[in-house]
């Protein structure tokens, strides 16, 4: 309840710097040519002029942002941060962190965001989450236009919610150009991949923080499972589950010793606060493991024994599923499964500033 209380408290504070700070004229009434209506997942919002501060709420926002050049002056990340800025944004932001040029403001986490912060930046665009942030819609539209996205399963795409915020952001040569870029790069990779397919097309996807835990199996209808099966590999789940549309199921340890696979890739993650870890992406990966490598069921699996078992941090499958962090996925992997390639930056170099 007082969590609850605080909670209203910020809101009331949020809209009472909102009335006073916000003199964009509504949408129905603006007669400014220089205006347009921006679709997006719950409805239309109109965006004027040029947005020049934009706040973004959540990395798969930012992914978006920065995908067409246009830093932030202001970002909600996954986990919480004590600073009200990010003074170090590559041991903060796992992989985007290294995309910034500038310090953006911390306004709070993405599934909590501090409108009060938000508003004192009378920013002239919000980009959120349509999931994690729809009860927060209506006071966001108040402290700027916003516009709310999603594209976190199989059956949702990034692409036109690139082209949605290049309207938004005047850069719509630039969202078509990307989506393009990202298609050609994807088909790259996905010929690269083809030796791979072709000696072990089975693939087993599993999520876990901790073993102890439980541990989710991911299928072809998960994020991660789709491009998996895009550049040509099979996504191993039991008989019982095949025509399941979910895209992940709970599985005990011991089932997985029914299952034919030819290796394992496992989507791990830490909960604990990242706050200026040198390596956020190893961090995720790093508890997980070490605890597959001292489990007697796991290193009983063949893909075990063959050494053939990855890992890659649930962020990316997650978070980024945007051109930057599907490339990133996918590069990554190519690399952990030829050992003889040279390792290089998993940024992709035309994203970097």
């Amino acid at each position: 309840m007082a969590r609850l209380r605080l909670k209203t408290m910020g809101l009331l504070m949020a809209l009472t710097i909102v009335s006073g700070a916000c003199t964009r004229p509504s949408p129905s009434t603006s007669t400014d040519t220089d205006c347009r209506a921006i679709a997006h997942d719950l409805g239309e919002t109109e965006v004027c002029g040029q947005p020049q501060k934009v706040v973004t709420i959540g990395p798969n926002l930012l992914e978006l942002l920065l995908a067409l050049e246009v830093q932030p002056i202001a970002h909600a990340e996954y986990f919480p941060f004590p600073t009200r800025q990010f003074d170090q944004p590559e041991q903060q932001i796992p992989y985007l962190g290294k995309l910034l040029t500038g310090l953006p403001k911390n306004v709070g986490t993405a599934e909590s965001p501090s409108l009060e912060a938000i508003a004192k930046l009378k920013p002239d665009l919000i980009l959120a989450d349509s999931i994690k942030n729809k009860d927060e819609y209506k006071l966001l539209s108040k402290i700027a236009p916003t516009l709310l996205f999603d594209y976190s399963g199989a059956g949702s795409a990034w692409q036109p919610d690139l082209q949605a915020l290049g309207q938004a952001l005047q850069k719509a040569d630039k969202a078509t150009a990307v989506v393009a870029d990202s298609q050609q790069q994807v088909a790259k990779l996905k010929a690269k991949f083809q030796p791979i397919v072709a000696q072990d097309p089975k693939v087993l996807l599993l999520l876990s923080e901790q073993l102890s835990q439980g541990v989710r199996l991911e299928t072809a209808n998960s994020a991660c499972g789709a491009l998996l099966e895009d550049v040509g590999f099979q996504v191993v789940v039991p008989a019982a589950l095949n025509q399941s549309p979910e895209p992940s199921h709970v599985i005990s340890l011991e089932s997985l010793t029914n299952l034919d696979m030819d290796w394992i890739l496992i989507e791990g993650f830490s909960s604990q606060n990242i706050a200026k870890t040198p390596n956020p992406e190893a961090q995720q990966v790093k508890a997980i493991k070490k605890e597959w490598n001292e489990n007697a069921i796991t290193q009983s699996l063949p893909p075990s024994k063959a050494g053939k078992v990855y890992f890659t941090p649930v962020y990316l499958c997650h978070a980024l599923l945007g051109p930057i962090g599907t490339e990133i996925f996918l590069s990554d992997l190519y690399q952990q499964l030829s050992p003889s390639e040279i390792k290089t930056s998993r940024m992709p170099t035309r994203f970097k500033y």
